[in-house]
């Protein structure tokens, strides 16, 4: 399992409930396959949860921090102000050193929730930007978490250079 730092997090609070992975016993009944046209909705749903991620990382790569939090949902932007995500963003190279590429998004899904998270490499550590967008297509969650320098962000094919060496 992944170990993570949540250094910002605004609670998931869609009727009470919070979008972090379950595990859930198996139903009784044999799997179904999706029906195509739940399938496309889901697929439709994931493109345009990593549409708004791409946006949100790249209004804050421009200190644009009321562009932001354009799409986050009431509750989100009523815990987390645009001048609190400035603060925290603009924290986070003199913390991890000059920011370096970005990974490749992963999905999943999550109490209703669909999640985007990418893998972000600095120069002193390994992070990820996760949000969670409601079924209304705003985004409900968003934080930013350390990764443990010896585990990939969640999905990645890419092994850790210092992981061969260890011994």
């Amino acid at each position: 399992m992944m170990k993570v730092q949540p250094l910002l997090c605004a609670t998931l609070l869609a009727a009470g409930g919070v979008a972090h992975a379950q595990v859930q016993a198996a139903p009784a009944n044999p799997i179904q396959p999706p029906n195509a046209a739940d399938a496309h909705a889901a697929a439709a749903a994931i493109e345009a949860c990593n549409a708004k991620m791409m946006a949100l990382l790249a209004a804050l790569d421009q200190h644009d921090y009321p562009g932001a939090v354009k799409d986050f949902d009431d509750t989100m932007r009523a815990g987390l102000t645009s001048d609190k995500l400035q603060q925290v963003w603009e924290s986070l190279p003199a913390r991890f050193g000059t920011p370096g590429p970005r990974g490749t998004p992963h999905n999943s899904t999550s109490g209703g929730y669909t999640v985007i998270t990418v893998p972000m490499q600095f120069q002193n550590g390994s992070l990820a930007a996760q949000i969670a967008c409601g079924a209304d297509g705003r985004i409900a969650g968003f934080h930013v978490m350390t990764l443990s320098p010896t585990q990939p962000a969640a999905g990645s094919s890419a092994a850790p250079a210092a992981a061969s060496t260890a011994h």
